[in-house]
C-alpha cells in the first residue's frame, strides 16, 4: 500500500461528531486487508474484518458496528438480525488492483461519503427528549424488561447509568441490542443522542453533555459511585430541562436522590420502580423517601406511565406536588 496516499485520505472531522464503527466482510483477503488499512488511515475504527458468513459476522460483532462494508452481491440479502434492527450496509468497489493509487483513492472517497451520510443521519435523528435509566444491583434485568416491552418511542433517547465494573459495561450494550427494539452503544466522544437509542455511560470515564452531544473526559466520576447517577442526571437536567426524565430501578445506595430532585426542579419527570418489585429495594426506597418523583410502580406500570407522560394529550406540566405510589407486584 502507498502510505503517503493513505495519509492524504485522513478524514477531517471538523464537526466533532463521532465516527461510525466499521465492519468489513469481503471474501478476498488482500482486498479485505487493503480496505481495513484505508479505513484505519482515515481514523475509522474497524471492529470486524473477516470473510465469515453474514449470520456469523452479525452474531460476532453486530452491536459493535455502525456500517458494514461488503461486496455488491451481498446487498440483496436479508440482513436483519434477531431483534429486527435494520443493518446499515455499503458496497465497496472491488474492481481494480489493491496496489493501484486510483483504487485506493476511490475507496477513500467512498468512505468519506459514508461518514458524512452517517453523521447527517444522526443529526436528522437527534432526540428531542432524553431520559435516564438509573440502576444498580439487580437493575439490569429490570431495565431489560422495561425496554423489551417498549417500542423505539418517537423522539426519545435513553442514557443508561448502571453501577457496574468497567469490563462488564460492554455487555450491557449487547444485552440491549439482542433483547430489545432499541439501538445501544457505549458513550463515545461526539455521539449525538438520537431517537431510538440507548447510550450506556462508562463507569471509568466521566461524561458531559452539550447541545445533545456526548463528551467523554479522562477524569473519574466524583464520589463513591461509578458511573454517578446524580452526575448524569445533572447533565440531562441542565441540557434538556422539562423534556428530560429519569426512571429509577433496583439498586443499592442512594445515588440518584439528588439527581431526582434536580430533574423535577427543572420541570422533568421521575418514575421509580416499586421497592416491592425490586431485587434490591434500597435505591428506590431512598428516592421515594428523600428524593422527588412522579410515580412509583412495577415495570408494566412504569412503562405505561412513561408512554402517558410523552403523549401529546397528557397535558403533563412536569411538576407534581407529591409522588404517587402504585401497587408493587
Amino acid at each position: 500500500m502507498n502510505y503517503s496516499i493513505l495519509v492524504s485520505l485522513k478524514f477531517n472531522n471538523v464537526n466533532g461528531m463521532a465516527l461510525p464503527r466499521i465492519g468489513i466482510v469481503l471474501a478476498e483477503v488482500r482486498r479485505r486487508t487493503a480496505v481495513r488499512t484505508i479505513a484505519e488511515a482515515q481514523g475509522l475504527s474497524v471492529n470486524h474484518c473477516s470473510d465469515l458468513a453474514w449470520e456469523s459476522a452479525l452474531r460476532v460483532a453486530g452491536s459493535d458496528v455502525d456500517i458494514w462494508l461488503t461486496e455488491e452481491k451481498n446487498l440483496a440479502k436479508d440482513l436483519s438480525d434477531s431483534t429486527d434492527r435494520q443493518v446499515r450496509l455499503a458496497p465497496i468497489n472491488t474492481d481494480g488492483r489493491v496496489e493501484s493509487v486510483s483504487w485506493q483513492q476511490a475507496v477513500g472517497r467512498e468512505l468519506k461519503a459514508l461518514v458524512q451520510d452517517y453523521q447527517q443521519m444522526c443529526e436528522a435523528n437527534r432526540a428531542q427528549s432524553v431520559w435516564l435509566l438509573a440502576a444498580s444491583a439487580g437493575g439490569l434485568h429490570a431495565v431489560r424488561a422495561f425496554l423489551e416491552g417498549l417500542d423505539s418511542f418517537y423522539g426519545v433517547a435513553f442514557v443508561y447509568a448502571q453501577h457496574i465494573e468497567s469490563e462488564q459495561a460492554s455487555q450491557l450494550v449487547k444485552m440491549i441490542t439482542r433483547n430489545t427494539p432499541w439501538r445501544a452503544q457505549m458513550a463515545l466522544d461526539g455521539n449525538l443522542l438520537t431517537t431510538g437509542s440507548v447510550t450506556v455511560v462508562p463507569p471509568a470515564k466521566r461524561i458531559s453533555l452539550s447541545d445533545g452531544r456526548v463528551m467523554t473526559g479522562t477524569s473519574p466520576w466524583p464520589g463513591p459511585y461509578a458511573p454517578s447517577i446524580n452526575g448524569v442526571a445533572e447533565e440531562l437536567a441542565n441540557e434538556y430541562g422539562a423534556v428530560c426524565g429519569m426512571i429509577v430501578f433496583s439498586g443499592m445506595g442512594d445515588d440518584g436522590v439528588a439527581g431526582s430532585r434536580l430533574i423535577r426542579e427543572k420541570g422533568g419527570s421521575v418514575l421509580v420502580q416499586s421497592p416491592a418489585d425490586c431485587t434490591v429495594p434500597a435505591l428506590s426506597e431512598a428516592v421515594i423517601k428523600h428524593g422527588a418523583f412522579d410515580q412509583s410502580g412495577h415495570i408494566d406500570q412504569l412503562r405505561d406511565a412513561f408512554i402517558q407522560l410523552l403523549s401529546p394529550s397528557s397535558g403533563h406540566s412536569g411538576v407534581m406536588a407529591q409522588g404517587v405510589v402504585c401497587g408493587g407486584k
